[in-house]
């Protein structure tokens, strides 16, 4: 931790070595000037060197990244609709953001749909039913979604997800 801030340390102590310097010249010519004030004066001078020397860092690259013409360069879960729809619900799930448990249980719904047209999928869980049933009620006042903890949602999408993709 020390090591982070050891620049600014030995610039103001050079601050104040210069201030103590220009004292010492100071009284060799009998002028007499404050010495907290000189000592402030080097520590004002030491921070402001610091600061010049520091930098801002740039937090953006100002140039674009390069394209990359591949075709097949997406990640093999971002090249299904579901995932993708699933990835965005939850990317959005801040404070005061576009995601609710509502949309959550609607999408789980919608690949719930598709998983049923498996005739040997089996049959979902009460839970899982009675969530989507919720979600997809067009009385949202009096039929409320309940939040979706991170142990929920994966209980969920591992019930939804098929033989093979549970098996990897």
């Amino acid at each position: 931790m020390i090591r982070a801030w050891l620049p600014l340390v030995i610039r103001l102590a050079g601050g104040v070595a210069i201030a103590l310097v220009l004292y010492a010249g100071c009284r060799l010519f009998s002028l007499i000037l404050p010495l907290p004030a000189l000592i402030a004066g080097g520590l004002l001078a030491g921070a402001f060197w610091w600061v010049l020397g520091a930098g801002a860092d740039r937090a953006d690259q100002l140039h674009a990244p390069a394209l990359d013409l591949d075709a097949d360069y997406a990640l093999p879960h971002a090249q299904d609709t579901r995932v993708r729809r699933l990835e965005d619900l939850t990317y959005g799930a801040q404070p005061n953001r576009r995601m609710t448990s509502r949309g959550l249980a609607r999408t789980l719904g919608e690949i719930a749909d598709e998983r049923a047209r498996d005739p040997d999928a089996p049959a979902l869980s009460p839970g899982l039913t009675s969530l989507i049933e919720a979600a997809r009620h067009p009385d949202t006042e009096n039929h409320p979604v309940g939040p979706l903890d991170r142990r929920a949602l994966h209980r969920c999408l591992n019930e939804l997800a098929t033989r093979e993709e549970r098996d990897r």
